[in-house]
């Protein structure tokens, strides 16, 4: 548990697809802002997405609009952090710790 008991999020999702442009640079934040911390990263490239996750996202109301798209899971709950554009590394920190 981290201060204030909120337990850490279970997983990050990265969602992205072939030539997008945008997609590259979400990576490099998305690694840089779970350094030093145990959420595990999970890759999605949207043609290839597995149809159990894509049910859990139906499931959920989550939409991709977009690429790169980040979504954070927190005890089976998911939440998107940003869709379409290259986040700050701080916005996907204050993102973890308030799932």
């Amino acid at each position: 548990m981290t201060p204030g008991g909120n337990s850490p999020p279970s997983t990050l999702y990265l969602v992205t697809q072939p030539r997008c442009a945008k997609c590259p640079a979400a990576k490099a934040v998305v690694e840089e802002a779970i350094q030093g911390t145990r959420v595990p990263l999970k890759l999605i490239n949207l043609p290839d997405m597995d149809p159990d996750f894509e049910f859990r996202l139906l499931e959920a109301q989550v939409f991709i609009s977009s690429t790169p798209t980040i979504i954070i899971e927190n005890g089976g709950a998911l939440r998107v952090v940003s869709t379409g554009v290259v986040p700050t590394v701080e916005k996907v920190r204050k993102a973890l710790q308030g799932s």
